[in-house]
């Protein structure tokens, strides 16, 4: 079989082209007080039973994370859009992002998690690894938590969730989750 070159239809782009991806708020309790961070990469493995994320040094996240080795991953609906951008763009250095949620603590006690967040899971980081600058965390989920209003015969509906979908790659910008395609309804 002869390779052909790439037809002119296709067009080089850099950047993360495995998106849309939903928004996640990560919490982490800093110098006692919880705090949350925008990540918009993340990635399950192991069958959901870890969680991977990058993130930058400087955050101020980052200090609770290894002061107690410990975060929460929440996802947030559309309704809290406003709260949600707060946390992407205020630095907890110097702004109380846990005023903005009613936060919650599970079986790890040092893992802050959002209630009006319809899931919440809490993982004991396992590896962090260097990158500079950045920084790679592994977290073993410990529990994962769903609000029952988005459970469809006992299992997760995504599209009760109304999670924040953030396209990662190509313009940037924040979208809703759309129709099931397939035609199995249970």
């Amino acid at each position: 079989m002869q390779m052909s070159k790439v037809k002119s239809i296709k067009k080089e782009l850099e950047g993360n082209l495995l998106s849309p991806l939903p928004i996640i708020l990560v919490g982490a309790l800093v110098n006692g007080h919880p705090n949350y961070l925008v990540i918009g990469y993340i990635s399950p493995f192991d069958f959901g039973r870890y969680i991977f994320f990058s993130l930058y040094k400087k955050r101020h996240t980052r200090t609770g994370i290894h002061e107690n080795k410990t975060f929460s991953v929440n996802i947030p609906s559309e309704n809290l859009l406003a709260e949600t951008n707060i946390c992407g763009s205020k630095s907890g250095r110097n702004f109380d992002k846990g005023a903005l949620f009613d936060t919650f603590y599970g079986k790890l006690e040092t893992a802050p998690m959002i209630r009006q967040c319809p899931i919440n899971v809490e993982c004991e980081v396992t590896e962090i690894l260097d990158y500079d600058p950045n920084e790679g965390i592994i977290g073993r989920v410990v529990q994962s938590y769903v609000d029952s209003k988005c459970l469809t015969n006992g299992k997760l509906d995504m599209r009760k969730v109304h999670p924040i979908i953030w396209a990662t790659g190509g313009d940037f910008n924040f979208y809703k989750l759309g129709d099931r395609i397939n035609s199995d309804e249970s």
